[in-house]
């Protein structure tokens, strides 16, 4: 996988984790800074491999992205829940997080992509 891909990938899941630990939840945002923050990271990252990658071509990518948006959606809501059920949505979100990694493998660069030329 090429590196700025393995780095966006990272940072998303040092996003799950940081939104995993994150306080607890009013009107469907983590209160705090830290949850906002990391579901603002999660997305961040979310767009610039959409952008690195022309995802709106690639179906495969696209359903990926949008099924870790989802599982971040509910990871954020369900930090008032049960640890029990805290639990699942994390592993939701891991398991989301696995199948972009496994749908990005041998995607081709977008044009921004290499006009940036960062070790594609």
């Amino acid at each position: 996988m090429p590196p700025p891909l393995r780095a966006l990938l990272d940072r998303i899941e040092r996003g799950l984790i940081d939104l995993a630990n994150a306080g607890v939840v009013t009107a469907g945002h983590p209160e705090g800074t830290a949850g906002r923050e990391a579901v603002h990271a999660v997305r961040s990252a979310l767009s610039d491999i959409c952008a690195l990658t022309e995802a709106e071509a690639n179906p495969e990518v696209r359903r990926a992205v949008e099924r870790l948006v989802d599982a971040v959606e509910r990871l954020a809501d369900g930090a008032a829940r049960p640890h029990r059920s805290r639990a699942a949505l994390r592993g939701a979100a891991t398991r989301a997080l696995r199948n972009l990694a496994l749908a990005l493998v041998g995607t081709r660069p977008s044009r921004i992509a290499l006009s940036l030329g960062r070790g594609w």
